[in-house]
């Protein structure tokens, strides 16, 4: 068993304020094990102590059964050169959307793509219904 890091709370504070264009690309991985991944502006930080992050997802999402299921996810915090992947993800189609998309997996495999400003590495808490969304 690997030992667990220990929080580093200025680097989750450091991370946090690269999020000046207020787009991530959200990824995860479907049950058969594809990577699936929408863009996401509804993003923002709930608690330092502990730490948690709040977005939300379009309940029409053709993704919204993967992130449902899914028990990790990653937040991409797109740099500020990462337009055309913005628009790449929020596509409503998943086909092609990882095609020549250079990631890593994560815990859970979800993708963590290249050249992101931060990543956020994160495991399913709580879900709210609410609205659309």
């Amino acid at each position: 068993m690997a030992a667990r890091r220990k929080f580093n709370e200025r680097a989750y504070r450091d991370a946090l304020g690269n999020f000046a264009t207020g787009v991530t690309v959200v990824t995860a991985r479907d049950p058969g094990g594809f990577p699936v991944g929408i863009t996401a502006n509804s993003f923002n930080s709930v608690s330092l102590d502990p730490p948690l992050v709040l977005w939300s997802l379009d309940r029409r999402s053709l993704s919204l059964p993967t992130f449902q299921q899914a028990e990790y996810f990653v937040i991409n915090v797109l740099a500020a050169d990462q337009v055309a992947l913005s628009r790449r993800f929020a596509r409503r189609a998943d086909s092609g959307k990882f095609d020549r998309v250079r990631f890593t997996g994560a815990r859970g495999g979800a993708p963590v793509l290249d050249g992101c400003a931060a990543h956020f590495l994160c495991r399913k808490s709580f879900t709210h219904d609410g609205g659309d969304h």
